[in-house]
Formats: structure tokens, C-alpha cells, sequence
């Protein structure tokens, strides 16, 4: 579908210039962000195909403690070492009840192999998600199934391609990217369906690049059931500058774009990150380094103060073992002097120091770079861990529910779509909703502390038992089983049994040491009439009915 003159691709550039204009107050920050924490990213301010300029910062401390502070969140919400993913329902005896519990955890486990690098690129793509909101306080990314490659395309963009925007309750429902395409790329994009303009300047080898619009938002005209895009929640226009042109249209069942948010204000589309706390320093800290450079450099390498043109040749260059005819006059006085300074800016190592404590203090270096170190007990692990779970905890939050737990339950809707979910177990109630329980190394940490204490507790009760035996009598197996259970969120459920069949086991244990005990004790009482009969002892004596 190639439409040139389409009112559907005008409406989305217009709409990209309504939004960025939202967007517009926090680009020059943005700007100074990339520049001084993270190079690699900017380009906010850019309208054409310019290249943006590529300068680097003087000191590299705040790049090192913005790099540690992201690596801190990728370990923390999305480990590829641990599920962090998993399902559960409303219905705590359906979640206990052992089929379920078993289809469960085999949905979780094949939803995260659909992560892993021979079918997706989410991990790599999560981290650079994670240091864009170290960073800016926002990310972007989307996912879609190629069917082609038989591959998941999990990608993470530049939020300077990107503006959006929320509805009444905070939420992202409207995306517009804006990226750059030279025309042989765009043919290869989109398989040919350019516009002629577009095809011409490819043969041609042209590399003028263009601008091409991605826009999704809701489908206010879904009509459950439908084919094609009205039978779709969520549409998507492809656009070209070049003539105005409606590329593709699709519709998507869930939102395919992520736009994660580390500290939202009310109202307000763009959030706010630790690199907007770090920004002040780090500009000052990059101030404080260029005006020690200039310093040096104008010490190692003088003024140089002479009456006019005629006195030093070479327009000036001094060049190691040359006689400078006119230096001196015929009394031998110099013609040319240093001009006097002292190289003394006024600046000390400690106050750049402190600049830069300041820059690692926004991005929590004190405790993301001790997490994990050889020489520290388990005991002052666990209070570091906790250190930066109160720190950045909260904020994690927002980005399970934006991107982490949002992209399980779309991975899990599109493995079901495509027949990679087997159906539930036969006797699950319809009408039952799953839900996303996530487990992330942070959760995982946060109930650890809850587990730690419970041990804590029995080992207490287990000292006081020695003086106290009946107070064992206060202590529940089962709850103490199921506590330590939950905290260890990556354990299957069906590891637990239901307390029901536990009781059973017991019960049918219990008759059976019963038994036993009933056949021991009628085995020695046949022994010991045995004995008594061989010894010509009456057993009625024995039973105190002897003669009188």
C-alpha cells in the first residue's frame, strides 16, 4: 500500500511537531546528558539529516558511574540469570492446585526462553532501555515476531526519534518515531513499496536521506472479532515525507512500543532520571576540567609579548633550537618577554573531587559498586543489597509495570497466538485471568530479607526450646515450609505440595507406625507367654490370680 497526497501521513507529521513541542523543554538538558554522562546518545535537537555533533566530555567519571548504575538495574529487574517472570491467578487454591501450578510454570519457562540470544535480542537491548533511563529518565523500545527469521525483534531506539504522549491516567498510549532513511535503505526497508521518487534516487545511488514517521496509537474503532486492523486494539501508520506518502498500515492486539519512565511528575508525558540530579555537577565538573586544561597548557606554553611583526619570523612559531634574529636589542636587553602568569585558577583537587562525589552519589555509586565484592560477609551483602533497594527500588516499580512485566504478558499473548502455549489443564474455571508475577532480583532480594527473618525467629524459638520444651508447640511446619517457599521466588510451585495432601500423607503415615506398633506389641506379648509357659509359670499367677 503505497498512498502519495495521504491525510493520514500528513496528520502524523503534524502531530510529530504538536508533540515535540511538549518534548522541547527538555531537550536541551537531554542535550548536556548525552554530552557529559552518555556520548553515544543526542541528537534531540536535530530537524534534518545533519550529523549531531559527537564531542566528549573532559572527565570520564560521570560516563564510569552512570555505566555502574545501569549495569546495577539490568542485574536488579531483568537478570538473565534468574526468572524474573512468572504467572499466577486470583485464585490462590487454582495457583495451588498441582496441573495449574504445572502449566504455569511451563508457560514462564518458555516465555523466557523466548529471551534468550537464538531468538531474541533482549538482553542487550534491556540494558541499553536501562542506561537510557539512568540517564534521561526515559526509554524506548519495541518488539514485534518475525516470521520471517523465526525470530523475536526486541529493539531499543533513541528517545531523540521518539515523542509520545499519555492519556488521563499517566499512561503512554500515543507514539510517533521520526527516523532517517537514504533511499536504497528504505527500499530494503520496506520491500520495494516506496514512493517512484524514492525508487528513482536508489537506482540512482543517492544517499540524500528522508524522514520516515512510525505512529501508533488506540484503535478507537476496534470491533472485537474483526479482520484486519479494525480487529486490532491497538494500529500503526508507516509514513514518508517524500510526497506525503501512507507506506503500511497494521494493527497489533497490544501496544508493541515500551516507553518506560524512572520519576513522573502528574500530567506529564516525559520523566525525569538520576542523570538530572547528576547534571549540575557534571556540568560543573567539566567547567572546573577545561579551565585547568586551558591553565596548563597556557603555562607550558606562554604569551609571548613583542613590539611588532618584525622581531619574531615564522608568524611566531618558536621552534627548539632556532636563533630568533631582533629578540635582543644592540645593548643586549630582550626585545621579547613572557607574559607573567602564575598558572593559579583558584580551583583545588578537592573541590573537583567533590564534584564528582556528587555525580556518583545521583547515581548511588557508594552502593552499586560494592554489591557483590569478594571480603564482604553474607550478613553486610545483604545490608548493601538493601541500601540500594531502598534507594531505587520504588522507581523500579514504575519500569516492571511499563516495561518488564508489560513485555512477559506480551510475549506469553504472542507464543499463545502463534500455537508455542499448549492450552490449560482440563478442569480449569473459564474466566480466570492471569497475571505477570514478577520476580526480579530486586524482589527476590527484598523477600530474602522476610525468609532471613523468619529464620531468625525459629533459630530464637529453637534456643528457648532447651529451657522451655512447649513452646515448640507454638511453631507451625507448615507456615514456616510455605514462608521460606515464597521468599525463594524462583522455586516451582509444585516443589510445595498442598497442605491437603501433605495431611493425607500424614494420616496414612500415622496408621501405619500405629499398626506397627499394634503388631510389635502383640509379638511381645507372645514371646513373653512363651517364656512364661517354658518356665512352668501359671499365667493366671502372673496376672495376680494365684491360689491363696
Amino acid at each position: 500500500m503505497v498512498m502519495p497526497g495521504s491525510d493520514q501521513a500528513k496528520e502524523t507529521q503534524q502531530r510529530w511537531q504538536e508533540l515535540k513541542t511538549t518534548r522541547a523543554k527538555f531537550e536541551e538538558d537531554w542535550e548536556d546528558m548525552a554530552r557529559l554522562i552518555r556520548p553515544q546518545r543526542g541528537g534531540f535537537n536535530l530537524s534534518t539529516a545533519s550529523v549531531r555533533d559527537l564531542s566528549k566530555p573532559l572527565n570520564s567519571g560521570p560516563i564510569i558511574a552512570h555505566g555502574h548504575f545501569a549495569a546495577g538495574i539490568y542485574a536488579g529487574i531483568t537478570n538473565p540469570a534468574t526468572r524474573w517472570g512468572g504467572f499466577t491467578t486470583p485464585d490462590e487454591d487454582l495457583n495451588n492446585w498441582a496441573p495449574m501450578a504445572d502449566w504455569m510454570d511451563l508457560c514462564a519457562a518458555k516465555v523466557h526462553r523466548s529471551f534468550s540470544p537464538s531468538m531474541s535480542s533482549f538482553y542487550p537491548q534491556s540494558y541499553q532501555a536501562y542506561a537510557d533511563l539512568a540517564v534521561f529518565g526515559n526509554a524506548a523500545c519495541y518488539d514485534e515476531l518475525d516470521l520471517d527469521k523465526r525470530r523475536f525483534r526486541d529493539v531499543t531506539i533513541s528517545i531523540a526519534q521518539v515523542v509520545v504522549d499519555i492519556d488521563e491516567g499517566g499512561f503512554v498510549v500515543e507514539v510517533i518515531r521520526r527516523y532517517m532513511l537514504a533511499p536504497r535503505q528504505a527500499v530494503k526497508a520496506f520491500r520495494g513499496k516506496v514512493p517512484a521518487k524514492v525508487a528513482d534516487l536508489a537506482e540512482k545511488g543517492d544517499t540524500t536521506q528522508h524522514a520516515y514517521f512510525r505512529h501508533i496509537v488506540e484503535n478507537f474503532d476496534y470491533r472485537p472479532g474483526m479482520f484486519g486492523v479494525k480487529g486490532k486494539r491497538w494500529k500503526s501508520f508507516t509514513v514518508s515525507e517524500v510526497e506525503d506518502t501512507l507506506l503500511s498500515e497494521k494493527g497489533y492486539d497490544e501496544m508493541p512500543f515500551y516507553y518506560p519512565r524512572w520519576d513522573v511528575d502528574s500530567d506529564m508525558p516525559y520523566g525525569i532520571g538520576p542523570g538530572f540530579v547528576a547534571l549540575p555537577s557534571a556540568r560543573k565538573l567539566n567547567l572546573m576540567d577545561e579551565a585547568t586544561l586551558r591553565a596548563a597548557q597556557r603555562a607550558a606554553d606562554p604569551v609571548k609579548l613583542a613590539p611588532d611583526r618584525e622581531v619574531v619570523p615564522l608568524n611566531g612559531v618558536w621552534r627548539p633550537g632556532s636563533v630568533i634574529y631582533g629578540a635582543v636589542n644592540m645593548q643586549g636587553n630582550p626585545m621579547i618577554r613572557t607574559e607573567d602568569f602564575n598558572g593559579n585558577i583558584g580551583l583545588t583537587l578537592e573541590e573537583k573531587r567533590a564534584a564528582l562525589e556528587d555525580v556518583k552519589e545521583a547515581f548511588y555509586y557508594s552502593v552499586m559498586s560494592l554489591a557483590g565484592r569478594t571480603g564482604i560477609s553474607d550478613d553486610e551483602n545483604r545490608v548493601i543489597e538493601e541500601a540500594r533497594l531502598r534507594n531505587w527500588a520504588p522507581h523500579a516499580d514504575r519500569i516492571m509495570e511499563e516495561y518488564a512485566a508489560r513485555k512477559f504478558e506480551r510475549r506469553f499473548r504472542m507464543l499463545w497466538r502463534a500455537g508455542q502455549i499448549p492450552p490449560p489443564p482440563q478442569g480449569t474455571p473459564s474466566g480466570i485471568p492471569m497475571q505477570v508475577s514478577y520476580t526480579s532480583a530486586a524482589t527476590m532480594a527484598l523477600r530474602a530479607s522476610e525468609a532471613q527473618a523468619a529464620r531468625t525467629f525459629v533459630g530464637d524459638l529453637t534456643a528457648l526450646s532447651q529451657f522451655k520444651p512447649e513452646v515448640l508447640d507454638r511453631l507451625s511446619a507448615d507456615d514456616y515450609a510455605e514462608v521460606l517457599h515464597d521468599a525463594n521466588t524462583t522455586l516451582p510451585q509444585k516443589l510445595l505440595v498442598p497442605r491437603e495432601v501433605a495431611m493425607q500423607a500424614r494420616q496414612a503415615r500415622a496408621q501405619q507406625e500405629q499398626a506397627a506398633q499394634g503388631m510389635a506389641a502383640a509379638s511381645q506379648g507372645s514371646e513373653i507367654a512363651q517364656k512364661l509357659a517354658g518356665a512352668g509359670i501359671p499365667l493366671g499367677e502372673m496376672m495376680g490370680g494365684g491360689a491363696a
